[in-house]
Formats: structure tokens, C-alpha cells, sequence
């Protein structure tokens, strides 16, 4: 089912452009960071030994998974690029993805529950300050901050740097206190395969006696046939029986509503005092949960692809349960960290060593930093800057500043501390690359701080073969739209070199949509600067396709067919002659506004959002293309027909022995391969979907081909 997610952005702005052609943004139907961590296996989790108070989690020093020393499940994104100012840096995601990282199977455009993020069990039952049965005199607290996903109307300016899609009003995000009764309760079955014997046939409403237990029967709810496959019931499951009941809730809700109604409101705290003693046990859980819905976007009238994507995420951010806290415990003696450090190159996140100079340093840092306490506190700042061998090789000067409170004063604002100054630049060694530690601390002067994980922030500058302006994570996917009848549309993203060299790749990052929609050829491009501008093409290779990088998990590098010498300023990107949205990598939390442009009609256009697509060019030595070889599209064969029902013919004008042939999923998995014995190439055998088949001679690719099986 193909379901489309709208884009929270301003909508009646933009009509005016979608007659002609237009960039755009999407959401992502997948979670990189995850999946990757889930190829690695799911983090074992178990109940263990009950945490003691004080509970606190704020997030701020670990991504991916949350944390098994506190929580049970998976499901929640642990990360600093989707929140917009947390009260420390680190949030906790609830969306629609699971804990592979992947859309949920039962996703659908009614909500439905997502996400859960459940704690380990808490020993309630006593007061350990004071060694005796927890009593309700004890003031027994759980508080948490909130955020909707998807910015709001003033902040970021203008609405272009929006992050996650806001969840609706009928999606909502509920709070539950639970615990195990000790009662073990029938939990469900465990299913075998039952292959149906030779011979047999049933019909709707047919049973059969079920081999696995005996006495009871499978129901058949679609005819089957003999050979075929059904799962049946093979042993049964208890579990202990749980009570969970809903304390809190939100129904969807917009920032820019509560920044309206006070500006420095992006996140919500809640405090719920635990006072029902059913709770006061050896095994309290709490829980999250999500709910969220898939509907429709407002592009579909123009047929824009790939829309089914992550939605109605909920940011939760500093987590705490304690004894001695009241309804107006709402500031935490804590200074902290709220988003993450920056690189220390004015352009890049990244570069190659080769290219480095010393006027490419910034001359100071920008930091956002906060006081959550309700008083004036005495803080620090200081910053360490490492070698690839993690000796120092600059440490700013220790300061101290009084921070004040961030309600009602907002930020902390003190210079020194905010912006401090950079007074030092990278020697160049000579080596093919390098790689520098950046450590900044801000922190309280004394011993009450309560939370010290969320002091530090750190970043590693890396020197390469590369240059990036992203971090390498995609939070959306950047599209160009044309409805024009030959419609025509190109990307370029501006770099500069010192010196000349030689452009031996580009690496490009393609998000994986619904159907894989957007494989579709592109023609990889570099054009010479003029005035500012993309000027004269330089180089072009043609029928290059969204490339199968462990299943769109990293970068895919397209190789040039001969190294391209180069200097001054370049652009790289992709031109297109077709109106799929090809959804390259988005970076939003990195901006390289002025540094790319796209064009629909005659002239190059600044793109107006804030962000970062994700095209790496390579320059330098050469290097090794084993694995990785650029498509090369010919004329002189051709497969039909397409979409086909089983059977494709191919082609030649020009006949060459010995082609070889595969065909792969969208995926990029291979499903067959084998040596052309004839004209005709038979997918009947595969079920109906989306397949590519690649041709090949004496081990070079001669063409691959995007086929549908209806």
C-alpha cells in the first residue's frame, strides 16, 4: 500500500513554483544509524537487577540505543539532530520506525501504535536514604521534558529548516506506570512451518488437524494447495502478567503554539507525583508510547515519489524519579550542554589534508549552553584540542562566568563561554590525511551539579580524501520537481581548491524510499565556477543510477572514467531528464546555504533551505575500484518488453560473446546469475516487484537495466 506522509513545511508559499519545477524536502523511510546497529544484533536486554533512585537519564552522552542499564526496549532513537534546543544536549526519538530502523509493517494512514520506551523495573518499595518501606510522605516524583517534531512558524526564521514531522492532534503520546503481578498468563503461540502433503487441496473454512498439538485444528482462510507453506501453532507461551495504567498524555500539538505563548518554551516539563502506593514495589516499569499516523501529502496532485516516510516524532529529553521533590521541583541544579560543537573549518565539515591552509580556521566557536537550575551559578568553560595520538596540542585558558538561569533569561550568554576564541591553526605534516580530538567542558564550579554527563561535547575533525559540508546523517532527502513536458533539473554543490589537483570520484548518498522509487538514471556532472555560479560543464557520466551501498547505509562513490584535473573553484552534482525525485541525502543540521544550486529552467537558482545535500567529491592519489564500477548505459542493447509479465527479450546491434548476466532486487542483493544462452531472460520465477538486471563483458558492466514484474 502506498502510502504518502506530508511535509510540514509552508505550503501555500511554494504553489507558485509547482506549474513549473522546484527543490523540496522529504522525510526518510528508514533510520541509517539504526539499521546499522541492528545488523550487529538487537542489544540483549534483561530486567536484571532493579535500578535504585535516583532514576535519571538525560540522553547526553550516547547515541543509537537507549542505554540497557535503564531501559528494556529498542525502539527509541537516541540522538542530537532532531530536537530544537533540548534543555541539554541528547533527546530520546519516539517516531515510526522500529527497532530496525525500518517503517512498522502495520504502519498505516489510522494510528497506530509506534514506538515504546519502557524502563527496566525501579525498587519503589523502599526509600534507600532512609533505609525503610517507601511511604507517600516521601514526595516520590517522575518529571520529564516533551517535544513535538517539526519546528514551528518562528522558529527556525522563515520555516525552511523545519526537522521531523509534527504529529497530528489524533496522534498522541501516553505515560504508563506499570508492574509485574507475578501471575503467569497465556501469552500466545509458538508457530511452525506445515508443508500441505502431495495431493492435498483446501478451501476457505477447511480444517486440518494440527500434528504440533494435538486436538486442536487449523482454519483455512485461503485456499492452498499442495506444497505450499502455512504456519501452525507448534507449542504455547506463558509470560508473568503485567498491569500497565495510563497516567499522562499529549495529543499532537504544534512548537510554534507554545513559542507563541512563551518564547522560550521548546520543551515541556512534566511532573506526576507517584502517590498510589500499588506502585511502591520491587518491580515498578513506566513506559512511553506513540501513536502515530501515515497520510496523505499535499504533492500527490503532482506525483512526487517515495513520500511514505518516518512521521509524528516526539523528542523526550532529561527523564528523572526521586524522593524529596515536590510539584515546583522543576529546576535541576544542573549546567549543561544543548547542542552539539561545531567543526573548526569555516566551509567544512570535513576536507582533504592536501587541501588544508591555515586561513581555512574559524577565529571562535559558537556554543549553546544552559543553566536549568533557578539560580545564578558559578560555571567554567575550557576547550582541549588532541592529535591523531590524543596528545594535546592546544588547551584554551580556563575561565570562569556566572551563568544565569535559563527561565526567564534564555541562553547563557557570557562571551568567553559562547564564543570563545580560536588562537591556533592545524600544522600541515605532509601525511595523506589527519584527524584532531576537540573536547569542550562547561561546567559547574563546585560539587552539586546533578547531572555532569551533559558538561562535555566533543567533535573529531577529520582530513581526508574528501570534502563535506554535512556530518554524514540524513535527516531528509532533497528533491528537484519538474512538471514541464521534457523536464530537465540539476543539482551543483560549490567546492574550492588551494591548489589544483585532480577530481578521482564523487561519493553521493541516496536515501532508500518506498519501492525503491527513485532508482532512476542521472548523469553525474562537474561544471567550472562562473562568477559564482555553475558555469561550463567540465565533465559528464551518463546512466548512473541511485547505487546499493549496504542497502543505502553509506556513501556510494561513482568513479570517473579518467582522473579530471581541476582548480579554483568546481561544482559536482547531477543533471536529470526525467521528473522522479532521485531524494539525495540531506544533512539539516549542517548548513551550507550559498555553497548549492539547482536548475529547472535557464538559470541557476540559490537554494533557500537550510541544510546540506550529501555529494563528497574525491580528489588526490589515485585509488582502488575494486567493487564499486560506474554504470555504463549503451545504446546498442536493449531489453523489453518493460514492465514485462515474465519473460524479457535482449537486443544487440553490435553482438558480443560471452555476456554475463544478474539479476538483483532493490536491495542490491543478487538473486541469480549465469551466462546469456539465448535472447530471452526469464523472470518468472521472482514475484512481482521491482528488479535490475545487469549485463556484463568479460567482467565489465555494459548496461543494467531498472525492470518491473507485474
Amino acid at each position: 500500500m502506498n502510502f504518502k506522509k506530508k511535509i510540514n513545511i509552508l505550503f501555500l508559499f511554494l504553489i507558485p513554483f509547482v506549474g513549473n519545477a522546484q527543490e523540496f524536502l522529504t522525510g526518510v523511510v528508514q533510520n541509517t544509524a539504526i539499521v546499522k546497529e541492528a545488523k550487529k544484533g538487537l542489544p540483549t536486554r534483561t530486567s536484571g537487577e532493579a535500578v535504585k533512585l535516583p532514576f535519571l537519564d538525560d540522553f547526553s552522552n550516547y547515541t543509537g540505543y537507549p542505554k540497557s542499564e535503564l531501559w528494556l526496549d529498542n525502539q527509541g532513537f537516541v540522538n542530537t539532530g532532531f530536537a530544537i534546543l533540548p534543555p541539554t544536549i541528547g533527546v530520546v526519538t519516539l517516531d515510526a520506525l522500529n527497532e530496525y530502523g525500518q517503517i512498522y509493517p502495520h504502519a498505516s494512514r489510522a494510528t497506530f501504535p509506534a514506538d515504546t520506551l519502557t524502563s527496566n523495573q525501579i525498587r519503589l518499595d523502599t526509600n534507600f536514604r532512609t533505609n525503610r518501606p517507601m511511604q507517600v510522605s516521601d514526595s516520590l516524583y517522575m518529571s520529564f521534558y516533551y517535544q513535538p517534531a517539526g519546528g514551528s512558524r518562528n522558529y527556525p526564521a522563515g520555516g525552511w529548516e523545519i526537522v521531523g514531522d509534527a504529529p497530528e492532534s489524533f496522534d498522541k503520546l501516553v505515560l504508563e506506570f506499570g508492574y509485574g503481578t507475578g501471575n503467569i498468563v497465556f501469552a500466545g503461540f509458538v508457530f511452525a512451518e506445515y508443508v500441505i502433503p502431495e495431493g492435498e487441496y483446501y478451501s476457505v473454512g477447511d480444517t486440518i488437524a494440527n500434528p504440533y498439538i494435538p486436538g486442536t485444528y487449523y482454519v483455512f482462510n485461503n485456499d492452498a494447495y499442495s506444497g505450499e507453506v502455512i504456519l501452525m501453532p507448534y507449542d504455547s507461551i506463558f509470560e508473568e502478567e503485567y498491569v500497565w495504567n495510563e497516567v499522562w498524555s499529549s495529543n499532537g500539538c504544534q512548537l510554534g503554539d507554545w513559542l507563541e505563548e512563551n518564547p522560550l518554551e521548546y520543551f515541556k516539563q512534566v511532573l506526576i507525583p507517584i502517590q498510589d502506593d500499588q506502585y511502591y514495589r520491587n518491580n515498578f516499569q513506566f513506559r512511553f508510547r506513540n501513536f502515530a499516523s501515515l497520510d496523505l501529502d499535499p504533492w500527490s496532485m503532482n506525483n512526487i515519489v517515495g513520500w511514505s516516510s518516518n512521521c509524528d516524532q516526539w523528542n523526550i529529553d532529561y527523564v528523572r524519579i526521586d524522593v524529596g521533590r515536590s510539584i515546583n521541583d522543576r529546576y535541576p541544579s544542573d549546567v549543561a550542554y544543548v547542542t552539539p560543537s561545531m567543526s573548526t573549518l569555516t566551509e567544512y565539515q570535513a576536507m582533504p589534508w592536501k587541501q588544508y591552509r591555515p586561513s581555512d580556521m574559524i577565529t571562535q566557536f559558537h556554543n549553546d549552553l544552559s543553566n536549568l537550575s533557578s539560580s545564578t551559578k558559578n560555571t567554567f568553560y575550557t576547550y582541549r584540542i588532541e592529535n591523531k595520538d590524543h596528545q594535546a596540542i592546544y588547551v584554551n585558558p580556563l575561565n570562569n562566568e556566572n551563568a544565569e538561569p535559563y527561565y526567564p533569561n534564555g541562553l547563557h550568554n557570557k562571551e568567553h563561554h559562547v564564543s570563545p576564541s580560536l588562537d591556533m591553526t592545524y600544522e600541515y605534516d605532509g601525511a595523506d590525511s589527519a584527524v584532531f580530538y576537540i573536547t569542550h567542558v562547561f561546567g559547574m564550579v563546585g560539587s552539586n551539579d546533578d547531572c555532569k554527563l551533559n558538561d562535555t561535547s566533543r567533535f573529531v575533525q577529520k582530513f581526508y580524501n574528501y570534502y563535506a559540508y554535512d556530518d554524514g546523517t540524513a535527516e531528509a532527502g532533497y528533491c528537484l520537481l519538474s512538471t514541464m513536458p521534457n523536464p530537465q533539473a540539476s543539482l551543483a554543490v560549490k567546492f574550492t581548491l588551494a591548489e589544483p589537483d585532480t577530481l578521482r570520484a564523487v561519493r553521493m548518498w541516496f536515501n532508500h524510499t518506498l519501492n525503491d522509487e527513485n532508482v532512476e538514471p542521472f548523469t553525474l556532472t562537474v561544471w567550472e565556477d562562473n562568477n559564482g555560479y555553475p558555469g561550463e560543464v567540465l565533465y559528464e557520466l551518463s546512466s548512473q543510477l541511485p547505487e546499493f551501498a549496504e542497502n543505502y547505509l553509506d556513501f556510494v562513490t561513482y568513479y570517473l572514467e579518467e582522473p579530471l584535473a581541476l582548480s579554483g573553484t568546481f561544482y559536482v552534482g547531477f543533471q536529470q531528464d526525467h521528473s522522479v525525485q532521485l531524494n539525495i541525502g540531506f544533512d539539516q543540521n549542517c548548513d551550507a546555504r550559498g555553497k548549492f544550486f539547482y536548475r529547472t529552467a535557464a538559470n541557476w537558482v540559490e537554494s533557500f533551505y537550510k541544510g546540506a545535500p550529501m555529494i563528497r567529491p574525491v580528489v588526490g592519489k589515485t585509488f582502488d575500484h575494486s567493487g564499486v564500477t560506474p554504470h555504463e548505459q549503451t545504446a546498442d542493447i536493449k531489453m523489453y518488453p518493460n514492465p514485462t509479465s515474465g519473460v524479457i527479450y535482449i537486443q544487440t546491434n553490435d553482438y558480443q560473446e560471452d555476456i554475463d548476466y544478474r539479476i538483483l532486487n532493490v536491495y542490491g542483493q543478487c538473486l541469480e546469475t549465469g551466462r546469456l544462452n539465448s535472447s530471452e531472460l526469464s523472470l518468472s520465477r521472482f514475484a512481482n516487484g521491482v528488479y535490475f538486471v545487469q549485463l556484463s563483458s568479460k567482467n565489465r558492466p555494459i548496461i543494467t537495466e531498472k525492470i518491473i514484474k507485474k
